[in-house]
């Protein structure tokens, strides 16, 4: 039987901290948009798509995403005269590169349908910012709308979800080539803590850290461009959580593009 490892990520700037957050309720609005036959699955769904919405705007989502894709292109380029390289393989993430900056460029909310220009769309989200506001009293259209055959309520969704496809697409490129971009080392937290020096010049983005699930524990990770250190906690959930005392060997990878 296969070992078991769970992988744990800790961003190590604000522009990868929002990319993973993004990534988060892109996969998350895709699951809920598999299933949404109840009306209690649509409304989940729902709030997943306007999260997604919300955290796209109010960070400049696709203005950070491009100046990373830039970076990312400008990074393998200079690559192209390293002898051991392998071109096609690099002309190719090079295209797939190019191809992003040029959609990302283009992309606006305003292509197609837009939920800004939808009533239902706007209404639910106003309310959503108040515990209990999408209750049928608050908003009749909704409630309505919930009785709709499900293939019907499943279109609306897709047309609010397929709007932001541009953004995943990019940014499951620039994720892919960051969790890539180094390969692992194994280590050892010696009773349970571990500390390491990193090379500030080399720019890390992300740290990853991929322990086995049969030790039955998960790490409590604080870094910064120049050190990481990391400790190891029991996964109990009653009462404080208790620094492991045993030796813990673990894979860890210092993302850096």
């Amino acid at each position: 039987m296969a070992q078991q490892f769970l992988t744990f990520e800790h961003p190590l700037n604000e522009r990868i901290r929002t990319f993973l957050r993004t990534e988060h309720l892109f996969q998350l609005a895709k699951y809920r948009l598999t299933n949404t036959v109840s009306p209690w699955d649509t409304r989940d769904c729902i709030a997943a798509i306007i999260e997604l919405y919300n955290l796209i705007e109010r960070t400049d989502f696709r203005g950070e995403l491009l100046k990373e894709i830039e970076r990312h292109t400008n990074g393998l380029q200079r690559l192209e005269m390293t002898p051991s390289i392998d071109r096609q393989a690099l002309s190719k993430v090079l295209k797939e590169l190019e191809h992003s900056i040029e959609t990302l460029r283009c992309y606006s909310a305003k292509q197609g349908l837009s939920p800004k220009d939808s009533d239902l769309f706007n209404s639910i989200r106003q309310r959503l910012l108040i515990p209990g506001g999408t209750c049928s009293f608050d908003l009749p259209a909704f409630h309505y709308w919930l009785s709709l055959p499900p293939k019907m309520r499943q279109k609306t969704l897709n047309e609010w979800q397929e709007i932001l496809n541009p953004l995943d697409k990019a940014l499951s490129l620039v994720l892919e080539l960051t969790r890539q971009s180094s390969r692992a080392t194994r280590e050892t937290a010696l009773g349970g803590t571990f500390q390491k020096t990193i090379n500030a010049q080399a720019t890390s983005q992300l740290i990853r850290i991929a322990v086995s699930a049969e030790y039955c524990v998960y790490p409590e990770i604080s870094a910064n461009k120049q050190r990481i250190n990391v400790r190891f906690l029991q996964a109990q959930f009653e009462g404080k959580p208790a620094l492991l005392t045993e030796d813990v060997p673990f894979e860890l990878t210092c993302c850096s593009i």
